[in-house]
């Protein structure tokens, strides 16, 4: 197996595809949540083609294998001009502590720079302790102002990362 990732976005003919790496990837936090509020943050985060709308849906591939997402939002909804966003950070167990997403933030903050916005912003649940980590080493620090409920029961803290 390589080392090397390729980041890029996602084709039409591999959204099947990442939206079932998304499911699988977050499905170890279904235990932790009321079955409805699961069932809807699975519905909410599934829908890959929903959020190409109006995103970029980025995939990581190692050895043409696609190991890792995140969706991220150049032009953020509402009055948030300055910033982008990203959602739905996405790498399977078997993927987790190879830096699949680390480079995957790396490459959004890289964009984001690119595109002279001054923060990207996030938000994770309690329960994402790992990503909560990611965050925190990459320099994001926490913002109450974008924390929301995703779905039914699911609360989301949020996070920014000013740019220079």
């Amino acid at each position: 197996m390589s080392d090397e990732l390729t980041i890029r976005e996602a084709r039409d003919d591999e959204l099947d595809i990442v939206a079932s790496l998304v499911v699988d990837a977050y499905s170890e936090f279904a235990a932790r949540m009321a079955p409805d509020a699961w069932s809807s943050f699975a519905q909410d985060i599934a829908n890959v083609r929903g959020r190409t709308i109006d995103a970029q849906l980025l995939v990581a591939l190692r050895d043409g294998r696609i190991v890792g997402t995140v969706t991220r939002y150049p032009a953020w909804r509402g009055a948030q001009e300055d910033a982008s966003a990203v959602r739905v950070l996405a790498v399977p167990p078997d993927e987790r502590g190879t830096g699949v997403g680390r480079t995957l933030m790396e490459h959004c903050i890289r964009l984001t720079r690119e595109e002279r916005k001054k923060r990207l912003v996030l938000a994770v649940t309690q329960e994402m302790e790992n990503a909560r980590d990611l965050y925190d080493s990459l320099g994001f620090e926490r913002d109450p102002g974008l924390d929301h409920e995703p779905a039914p029961g699911v609360r989301a803290t949020g996070y920014s990362l000013l740019l220079g």
